[in-house]
């Protein structure tokens, strides 16, 4: 990530819940001015302990805890963080609710939002499925 933009607020093995049970991403930041929970999966796993995982953060953006966070802004409305898989194995999961992006590496990830950025520049009107519209500031 530093070799793109320094993350801020950054928070190894966040628990933003305070309790077991819950979320626990392995790191929390805020990334080019966005806010990110990112999940590292080095071993495979099921397609339904994946979902579970991604329902975990579902039942917290319903919770509503999230929006008294110390990052949220003071100036503006609460944001809830998009949710990066880094892993070698794409899942099949998904949330009507919170944006999922799954990659192998940040480089990946760069990659795919400045190809985004670009095409957006040069007037195509393209939204890339994984931001489920919503902008993201990786550019």
């Amino acid at each position: 990530m530093c070799t793109y933009s320094a993350p801020k607020q950054v928070i190894v093995e966040d628990k933003p819940t305070g309790r077991k049970g819950g979320i626990e991403p392995d790191l929390f930041c805020i990334f080019k001015g966005s806010p990110f929970w990112i999940e590292i999966q080095r071993n495979q796993y099921s397609e339904q302990k994946m979902q579970a995982k991604i329902n975990l953060y579902e039942e917290f953006f319903f919770s509503d805890e999230w929006k008294a966070l110390h990052w949220q802004p003071e100036d503006r409305a609460a944001i809830f963080p998009s949710v990066i898989l880094i892993t070698p194995v794409r899942y099949a999961v998904s949330s009507e609710h919170i944006r999922i992006i799954q990659v192998t590496s940040i480089d990946e990830l760069m990659e795919k939002y400045r190809s985004s950025a670009k095409q957006q520049r040069d007037g195509k009107s393209r939204v890339s499925s994984s931001s489920n519209g919503i902008k993201i500031n990786l550019t």
